[in-house]
């Protein structure tokens, strides 16, 4: 019996709105957007699809659902984390408040929450706890998850055992539009999960050998959800 599970998680392209922090706010994606997923997927092998309810990935999952006849399933727990009061605002904004809020939030991410938002451990928890869930019903099988940005550098944290304060996962992971993350999990005798990481992929860092990012540019790119 084969007691893996191939997770691929894929961000959602280039939406409408991208200079806004988009939790539960829910743009469209744009053309660029579907044009960076169709690329991403290309050369991927899956056996079904799970996707976030929200347009930016729920559109393109039902596209290739239907392309490929296969199985698609609607799992909020892979979710943008809800950014409360400050969803759907401009990034330069919530950075320029004189409150400092948002930039308490960026820098110990788990202690400091959005207002009226969700907490980075009940965010950690519904997603781990899904991956608990997915890996013993597809025992064996490839699964395709159309996610978002937070939720995949949660996973990579979790991923990687991070002690949970900081923020590497936030300010040291580059995570462009239409990224791939890849990992399996075993379960052994003793019904313990046991993940390990195989890969990410960013489309720009495949497409060009070099790129250079001014300080400005980098920070928008690690905050846009």
């Amino acid at each position: 019996m084969n007691r893996y599970t191939q997770f691929m998680l894929l961000r959602h392209g280039l939406p409408h709105q991208s200079k806004c922090l988009l939790g539960r706010t829910d743009p469209i994606l744009t053309e660029q957007g579907w044009q960076q997923m169709q690329a991403s997927i290309a050369s991927l092998q899956f056996d079904l699809i799970i996707s976030s309810s929200l347009l930016r990935c729920y559109d393109f999952a039902e596209h290739i659902a239907k392309q490929k006849g296969l199985i698609l399933l609607i799992n909020d727990a892979w979710k943008e984390l809800d950014f409360g009061r400050w969803d759907g605002q401009l990034i330069a904004s919530l950075w320029e408040d004189e409150q400092h809020a948002y930039r308490q939030f960026w820098q110990e991410p788990f202690k400091h929450s959005p207002p009226q938002g969700e907490s980075s451990a009940k965010f950690l928890a519904r997603i781990t706890h899904s991956i608990r869930q997915l890996s013993q019903q597809y025992l064996g099988q490839r699964v395709l998850i159309v996610t978002h940005s937070g939720v995949m550098r949660m996973t990579l944290a979790w991923l990687l055992n991070s002690v949970q304060q900081g923020n590497s996962h936030l300010s040291r992971v580059q995570l462009d539009h239409a990224a791939v993350l890849q990992f399996n999990t075993y379960i052994d005798e003793e019904a313990l999960l046991w993940p390990q990481l195989q890969g990410l992929n960013n489309p720009s860092v495949t497409q060009t050998v070099v790129t250079r990012h001014t300080e400005t540019e980098v920070r928008d790119e690690n905050h846009l959800f």
